[in-house]
């Protein structure tokens, strides 16, 4: 037997839905035309029609109020997001600046050490030679 596939219910429910969501659209459009022809539908007092007209507006306020919000939220998380980034870029140069500057101080001291043991092994030879002035003073004697 065919096991059932779980997309059917959406194909199936999805229309439905949105033929029932149409079904309930349309009524009150439906009395709206027959109120515009100057009769109000059944069980529509001109109360009642007031109460819906002000309680639609207030409903477009306040909807009107969450878009406004909507959109100041995102603007504000677009200018944090802008300073994350800044702030990774600033964080990416500095240490960028870092390593330069570490590897220059390597290569500095690295090109000192050579010239020094250059200079050492020049003067080892020359006291090896009998130049006495270039040899190294004796060490100090032990108390």
């Amino acid at each position: 037997m065919e096991r059932p596939n779980p997309h059917d219910f959406r194909r199936i429910a999805l229309p439905a839905l949105a033929a029932a969501a149409m079904l309930a659209i349309s009524a009150p459009l439906l009395a709206q035309q027959a109120g515009d022809a100057g009769e109000l539908p059944k069980g529509n007092t001109p109360e009642e029609v007031a109460q819906r007209k002000i309680a639609n507006e207030q409903q477009a306020e306040f909807a009107s109020g969450q878009l406004q919000n909507n959109a100041n939220s995102q603007a504000e998380y677009e200018r944090k997001l802008k300073e994350v980034e800044e702030a990774k870029a600033r964080i990416a140069a500095d240490q960028a600046a870092a390593e330069a500057a570490y590897e220059a101080e390597k290569a500095k001291r690295e090109q000192d050490y050579q010239a020094a043991m250059a200079k050492w092994r020049d003067d080892v030879d020359a006291c090896k030679a009998g130049e006495l002035a270039r040899c190294g003073a004796a060490p100090a004697p032990r108390p």
